[in-house]
């Protein structure tokens, strides 16, 4: 199960932490496996910022989550770009034994915005399984501590960053980067990559199964060398993206020589051994005179690999 988090249970509903020895998003092992078997309606303390704050775990049903709950405005995460693949980490463990560890969020005007927790939200709503988060009486401040710490387990993209960049650098300091850069401590040229990164077309950043895998070296390196060239770029992502509804598979590596190869004079293309996908967990692999299935046994039911292994059965008679 690939990235997804094992908590190990206990029987204790409730806890109440000393702000001294938990940071901000408290994910302290022992506080972890507490609160992972709190029921709807128990009470935990938390220190958020410095201040004590009261959480009650709320349950929601899957089909209900997109209506009772938001993702808060502060967080960066590009939330129309969580799907199936972005989400491949959590999607197993959900599938498996439900939501382990609870979100976290405040009420404002009758729905949950949830602060630390976006991408176990779309989960929730992709695998049909219960939400758990943990509302209590949050300021921006403390929204933004714990919506910073959620985005520690898988970092924003270069994209997503340079969306925020970009606007902080219009809106707070007048165009002035030098300004940004001491602002976030990070240097002017990784802020003018993540800018230049987050100018791309969402076509572009789609094709990959995760935004973070197009870095901001590389997507600085695309803004420049299609610039003036966006059509064309455009027009290869829409190319890439039809093949890959085809069940044609890409490394991302792969994904950025090819966009750039429609940039090269008389071009001549070597036949490459292409992936191919059926359903997921099942692909194949044309390898010189092999040809190779796999079969992942994390996404596949029983019944499925049951009925191929009587088909190879089948074969030995």
């Amino acid at each position: 199960m690939k990235r997804a988090p094992v908590i190990v249970k206990t029987k204790t509903p409730s806890l109440t932490v000393s702000s001294s020895d938990v940071p901000a998003a408290p994910m302290v092992d022992s506080l972890i496996a507490r609160v992972g078997t709190m029921a709807k309606g128990n009470s935990i303390s938390l220190p958020v910022c410095g201040r004590e704050v009261k959480f009650v775990l709320q349950i929601i049903e899957g089909e209900k989550v997109l209506d009772e709950t938001t993702v808060w405005s502060g967080n960066e995460r590009d939330q129309e770009l969580l799907n199936e693949d972005s989400l491949d980490d959590l999607i197993p463990s959900f599938l498996l034994a439900g939501q382990q560890i609870p979100a976290y969020g405040r009420i404002k005007d009758g729905v949950i915005e949830v602060a630390d927790g976006s991408r176990r939200r779309m989960t929730a709503v992709l695998t049909s399984s219960e939400y758990r988060i943990l509302v209590g009486e949050l300021d921006d401040e403390q929204m933004e501590s714990l919506c910073k710490r959620g985005n520690d387990y898988r970092p924003t993209s270069a994209y997503e960053r340079g969306k925020r960049y970009a606007i902080r650098l219009a809106e707070e300091f007048n165009g002035n980067i030098s300004a940004l850069s001491d602002a976030e401590n990070i240097s002017r040229k990784i802020i003018t990559r993540c800018i230049n990164t987050s100018k791309l077309p969402r076509d572009v950043i789609t094709l990959f199964s995760h935004p973070g895998e197009l870095s901001g070296r590389a997507g600085d390196l695309l803004y420049k060398k299609f610039d003036g060239k966006e059509d064309l770029l455009l027009s290869r992502a829409i190319f890439l993206a039809e093949k890959k509804k085809g069940g044609i598979l890409y490394e991302s590596a792969e994904l950025v020589e090819l966009i750039n190869e429609v940039l090269k004079p008389k071009l001549k293309i070597s036949p490459k051994i292409e992936k191919r996908q059926y359903a997921p967990g099942i692909t194949s692999q044309n390898k010189g005179n092999k040809f190779i299935i796999t079969l992942d046994r994390n996404r596949l039911k029983d019944e499925i690999i049951e009925k191929i292994e009587s088909i190879l059965v089948n074969m030995q008679k």
